[in-house]
Formats: C-alpha cells, structure tokens, sequence
C-alpha cells in the first residue's frame, strides 16, 4: 500500500495522463501513461514489494534481451558466414545488399522488444451493470501495441519502416542475378516493373501505419477503440496480400526473363539436385513455389474474415496466418545466402579443376594411330557461367574442322565423366591426377581412367599407338637406361633402330 506522501508525490505524474485524448496533442499522447490517474494509483497499491522488485528485473532483462536481439535474428549467423565467404569484401553489391537486409531487419526488432518496456496503459474499460448501467473499470495492460500510443508509433509505425526498408533490399538480389546473365532488354524492363511493383506494395503498407494516429486509439472517454483497430487490420490483411501476389509476379517475371537466356541450355536430364546445386537462378524459383503453394491458404483466410464481418458483424474472429505470411517472406532472402554459399562453393571447384588442369594449356595430345589432335584450353575450366550444355551444334563451343576439336570458352562444367565420341558431345570430368593419364583411341574419344604410360613400372600399358613397335622392343629400349619421359611426339621405332646402330 502507497502512503499518503507516496500518493501525494505521485501527483506530479498527474500531467501523464490525457482522461481525453481527442483534445491532446500528438506529442502529449506518445508520452503520455494513461487516461485515468486514478486507475495508476490503483495499480501501485495493489503492488507487493515483492511485485515491485520483480517489474525492476522484467524491466532490466527487457533492455538486455532487446540489445540481444541482432544475435538473435534469424539471419544473424547467416550473415556472419557470408562476410568470411566474402572475405570482408564490403564493396561488392551482394554484400551491401546483405548488409543493409541486416542492419535494418534487426534493428526493426531491437526496437520491437524496447517497445515491451511500455507495457502498462492505465486506461478505462466499459462495463454495465445488471440494469444496464454503463459503467467505468480500470485497465492496466497494453497488451498489444496499439493500446499504447508511443509502443504504437515505435514498434508499428517506425518499427515497419525497418523492417519492409529492409527486405527491399534483399528483394533487389534476384532482380541483379537476372540483370547479370540475360540479354534480352524486354525481359529485364518486366523484372523492373514487377521488382517495383513488389516494393510499391511494401512501401504502401508502410505509409498504410501512418494512417492509424494515436489519437485514434482512444476515444472521448478513454475507452480503447477496439473496432477502429480492428477496420484497419482489415486493409492492413489486403495490403498483405498484395504483397504476397506481386511477389509470385516477380518471381514469375524473373523465370520468364532467365527462360529465354538460361533454362534454354539448361540439361534437366541431371535432375532437380544438381540442377539446384549448379545453377544459381534454379534457385530463384523455389520461393515462387513456396508463394504459390501457401497463396491459396492465406487469400481463403482473408475472404473468410471479409464474410463473417459483413454478413456476421463478427469482428473478433482471428484468421490471422502472421507465421505463414513470415515464411513465404523469409524463404527467397534464404535462397540469398544459399545461392552465395554455392556460388563460391563451385567457384572454389573451379579454381581446383584449373590448378589441376595447368598441364593441358600448353601440350597437344596426338592420337598416334591416325595423327589428329585434340587441343584442351584452360579457359574450358574458368568461365563465367555454369549452365551451358555441349553438343556438336553449339559451333561456337566446339570446332572439329581439320579433324582437330578445340574447346573453346564455356561454363563451368558439372563433375561427370569425360569423353569425346563420334558426335563430338562433351561431358566433363576434371578428376584426374597426371597430365599423361590420357588415352586417345582410334574412335576419337579419350579415357581419362586408363593411363598411357606408367612411369613406375617403366612400360607401356596400352600399345594402341605404336603399330610398327611392339610392347617387348619398347620395355627393352627403356630397361637399357633411355629416358622414360612420356613425349607424344617421340617415335620409339626410330629410337630403337638408332640404338641397334650403335651396337
């Protein structure tokens, strides 16, 4: 119980509160603690000083919790794993992308949990007695934001411009995938409109808070106005909707520009796995498909809440899907970071099948029973995109005039098997350990598991080439002590009647 010099010195808090909000300021309302001062005294002599010690921690774990909030944000570990990919590369659009998406989503929540500090409101309810007599009772909870004019402002209002700023920014990632790999200019303009009409839904939902002041919440008697609040989540459900439809026509305007440079050559033969491992844009459709799937559910919900208002008067009925709403947001700025993990993931293979490739650049490989050459360039192994498919009418990847085939520039390949075979169609393979564990056979194809000559056991193990030289006179030039360097150029015919000579 407060004494008598408590309750006097709680006077001077009398200014707090506005028993008429209609006629307050705007500024006198966010600071304001109530409508009744009668209903805090109340409150604070209901209080045990063990209740009162226990408000002091609640208030003190609040402000730690809110601080912790950025560790906490579910893309927090994300991105941390991102920067060390990126090697703290803070000048590249991925990482400012990735970096604002952050900042801003995250603070967005650290100011949410501040906004649980005010979670006290002592205003007036209506309640009527047996005869019907309206009445006054006493609430003291601010249970949810609008029911206190600043948490209004700081967690709604400002609290929405961090939030949706945020994902824009990470909505602008697809739209730079695209931009990158497709040509054609028509295309790109339709991922422009929808990428502006996704983020002109958002930003419409900002200013929509706006529209709520928080002297709206309160009416003359100050009775919180429930049914005003509940007409604007009404628009607010619709805004949301149309936020999730200009989503799925991003996505879909994405597609449809990336079908007509990308998906053309993209072999679907190897499956979803490693369609969605090697192919960066494959994976922007997947959050077109978790859109489209929950779509449906969340437009039943919204009509369903329409129907029951206007032929029902129900205005209570809770059809509200906050977590599948979060999901369908969630998922494309997830396919962010992992289309970044792969990216650099098969950049790293790249860079391993080059290193290991070094020995190609340089030396022809003859097929020794009919002459024709094949000449291997690195740049087959260090190109810019990872999806183009190989086959004998691609001319300006492969070139077999001459009965010579170069390999020009191309994408990065995927980890299969080598071969070159009659229809001059190529899948790569760059698991190989020498740069003479080659064999090239008269059907023109060439087997990297089967080496031509192994220098341990000084022999050659496959004799296809050497027609006028048999395996034993070879094994016996190079037993004498001759060099046993492999030379596609050599002819051990020449060599072994030269040693005769000398003899």
């Amino acid at each position: 119980m407060l004494t008598d010099i408590e309750i006097e010195a709680l006077k001077s808090q009398r200014k707090y509160f506005i028993e008429d909000p209609t006629k307050a300021s705007y500024f006198e309302l966010l600071m304001s603690k109530g409508t009744n001062f009668t209903c805090y005294i109340e409150y604070l002599n209901s209080l045990s000083d063990e209740q009162k010690i226990n408000n002091k921690i609640t208030t003190i774990r609040t402000i730690i919790y809110a601080l912790h909030r950025p560790i906490q944000f579910v893309f927090f570990y994300w991105t941390v794993l991102l920067i060390i990919l990126h090697k703290f590369n803070f000048k590249k659009p991925i990482m400012k992308i990735v970096l604002w998406h952050f900042i801003l989503r995250s603070s967005g929540n650290v100011v949410d949990k501040f906004g649980d500090l005010m979670s006290k409101y002592y205003a007036n309810t209506v309640a009527s007695d047996n005869d019907g007599i309206i009445t006054y009772k006493c609430r003291y909870d601010a249970s949810t934001s609008e029911m206190h004019p600043l948490k209004w402002v700081l967690t709604r209002q400002f609290g929405t411009i961090l939030w949706y700023v945020g994902e824009i920014f990470a909505d602008w990632y697809p739209l730079l995938r695209t931009r990158a790999v497709a040509r054609n200019k028509q295309s790109i303009w339709y991922v422009y409109f929808t990428c502006g009409l996704f983020n002109f839904s958002k930003i419409s939902l900002i200013i929509y808070h706006f529209m709520l002041n928080p002297k709206d919440l309160y009416n003359e008697h100050g009775v919180y106005r429930g049914k005003k609040v509940n007409d604007f989540y009404f628009t607010y459900w619709i805004i949301q909707l149309s936020i999730i439809y200009t989503s799925v026509i991003y996505d879909f305007s994405v597609y449809y520009a990336l079908k007509r440079t990308v998906f053309q050559k993209t072999n679907y033969a190897i499956g979803f796995i490693k369609n969605f491992k090697t192919i960066s844009e494959y994976r922007i459709l997947i959050s077109a498909g978790i859109s489209v799937i929950f779509l449906p559910i969340v437009s039943l919900s919204i009509i369903m809440k329409y129907y029951y208002h206007y032929q029902y008067h129900y205005d209570n009925l809770d059809f509200s899907f906050e977590e599948i709403r979060k999901s369908i947001a969630n998922v494309p700025h997830y396919m962010i970071f992992i289309d970044q993990i792969l990216l650099l993931f098969t950049r790293h293979e790249t860079s391993s099948i080059v290193s290991k490739s070094d020995t190609y650049s340089s030396k022809p490989i003859h097929n020794l029973s009919n002459n024709q050459s094949i000449n291997i360039n690195n740049s087959l192994f260090n190109s810019k995109y990872q999806y183009k498919k190989l086959n004998n009418n691609a001319s300006s990847i492969m070139n077999g005039s001459n009965n010579s085939l170069n390999t020009m520039d191309d994408s990065n390949i995927s980890r299969e098997d080598t071969f070159i075979n009659n229809n001059q169609s190529i899948i790569m393979e760059p698991s190989y350990s020498t740069s003479e564990d080659i064999n090239i056979n008269v059907n023109n194809s060439f087997n990297i598991n089967e080496p031509l000559y192994s220098p341990r056991k000084r022999s050659i193990t496959n004799h296809s080439g050497f027609s006028n030289f048999s395996s034993n006179q070879w094994n016996i030039y190079v037993k004498k002590g001759n060099n046993t360097s492999f030379n596609p150029l050599f002819n051990p015919s020449n060599a072994f009647q030269a040693d005769s000579t000398k003899k």
